[in-house]
């Protein structure tokens, strides 16, 4: 409904990534919608190319989807575009971004976003020469004589069982792959949801690691806020299928 676009306002994010060398700073401005999995794709998209997230407040005010943006800074630099379109898009699609060329940066420069309609000021940062550091390892570094790091699906399953709210959803991905058709059928038949994820984890002593995997994977694919959650509050220490540090190194 493109006449109406206008006027429906969300809540927004701004996320902000450097390109690792000091001597020469690159940074990627998304202004997105505050929508995790929108988040989650762009962070594996600068991740792939080495960019690291840099944590900076967002937009107090709702902005609204389809209105145009403007990015300038303290600073005379290079902003290719300036100019961005606040849209909503499958976390599938790439996501517009703001490309800023800073060159060796010495000194604090603040970034600003404007309505280009009537001249607002939406948001504003800080950016100092501090906040450009390594990357931290998303797991402890894995030594060979140190012993396995539980899988997710271990560490967190008395939250899963108490807060996974739709069984079903993640048993109808999983028939076929982990879960037999008998195994469906009595998860299926208890009462509650509790008890369905009860029966469901009392299954998983017949689960190899490629078998945990697809559960993880099923278990993001249907409740993606729940698992981020879980993650973050472990400290970001967890195993991951998606994500591997050994001995300071991404693989992905």
């Amino acid at each position: 409904m493109p006449p109406v676009r206008h006027f429906i306002r969300i809540t927004s994010v701004t996320l902000i990534y450097y390109y690792l060398n000091l001597q020469d700073v690159t940074l990627h401005l998304y202004l997105i919608p505050n929508d995790w999995t929108i988040q989650k794709a762009i962070d594996e998209q600068e991740m792939r190319y080495q960019f690291v997230r840099i944590h900076k407040p967002p937009p107090v005010d709702s902005l609204c989807i389809g209105s145009r943006y403007i990015v300038s800074a303290s600073k005379n630099l290079e902003i290719i575009p300036k100019e961005l379109e606040l849209c909503y898009w499958s976390p599938r699609e790439s996501q517009l971004f703001s490309e800023i060329y800073v060159g060796h940066m010495d000194s604090v420069i603040k970034l600003k976003i404007t309505d280009k309609k009537n001249g607002n000021f939406k948001w504003e940062a800080l950016l100092n020469p501090g906040d450009l550091r390594p990357a931290q390892p998303m797991i402890p570094t894995v030594h060979k004589d140190a012993p396995a790091l539980l899988h997710f699906v271990d560490q967190h399953r008395e939250q899963l069982v108490t807060r996974v709210t739709s069984v079903d959803p993640l048993l109808d991905k999983l028939h076929g792959l982990v879960l037999s058709e008998e195994e469906y059928g009595a998860v299926r038949a208890e009462a509650t949801t509790q008890d369905k994820m009860r029966k469901f984890f009392s299954l998983s002593r017949s689960w190899n690691r490629a078998s945990k995997d697809q559960v993880y994977q099923a278990l993001k694919e249907t409740h993606p806020h729940l698992i981020m959650d879980l993650f973050e509050r472990s400290g970001g220490v967890s195993w991951d299928p998606d994500i591997l540090v050994v001995e300071g190194c991404t693989l992905l």
